[in-house]
């Protein structure tokens, strides 16, 4: 499978073809919170952000400080998507890194209303995971990429394959998204070995 070209810029911030993906910031506060506001009944049907009672501006104060611990502690690499004009169409996160016998990571992923249904998630899914799998030090050097997708999910059931994941059997787990639990079937990209 060809992988996207996915130009690295820095330690932080990667280029595709139509976006730039780097790590949350201060001054995306009102951009995320609109993006937030206008998607969060989409959202809520399968990526649920928010926590009970949390308010859009505690969701991002939140996300903001998930992203700097993240980064700090090389545990997660959680990324928003900026298109040309600045404007966040989503965000794509790589989280509980782990580097033992196995180095993976978990895969979650969420587009904003206004721009689904333009390949905009495949681009930027498939830019995380060919960094992800990347050798180091051009990439992170996982070996694996998990994605755990809600069964009823269609849209993110067929990114995933079309990115090369592959329904890991049976495996599956009830995971929380709001406050709610879903069941969410196992989605796994592993690097693939060369001659």
């Amino acid at each position: 499978m060809p992988q996207p070209p996915v130009e690295v810029i820095s330690t932080s911030v990667l280029r595709t073809r139509r976006f730039q993906l780097r790590p949350l910031c201060e001054s995306d506060r009102d951009q995320f919170i609109r993006v937030i506001r206008l998607s969060r009944t989409h959202l809520d049907r399968f990526s649920a952000l928010h926590l009970p009672e949390e308010t859009d501006e505690q969701l991002f104060e939140r996300q903001l400080g998930l992203t700097q611990r993240g980064e700090a502690s090389g545990l997660s690499r959680r990324r928003v998507a900026l298109d040309s004009s600045g404007r966040i169409v989503g965000s794509f996160n790589l989280n509980s890194i782990t580097r033992g016998l196995t180095w993976a990571g978990d895969l979650n992923w969420w587009v904003s209303v206004d721009s689904l249904r333009r390949g905009f998630a495949t681009e930027c899914v498939g830019a995380v995971v060919t960094h992800a799998l990347r050798d180091l030090p051009h990439g992170l050097g996982l070996h694996e990429v998990h994605a755990f997708v809600q069964r009823e999910n269609g849209w993110s059931i067929r990114i995933a394959e079309k990115l090369g994941f592959v329904k890991e059997g049976d495996e599956r787990a009830h995971l929380q998204t709001g406050d709610k639990w879903h069941v969410h079937e196992l989605y796994v990209r592993r690097v693939r070995a060369t001659k």
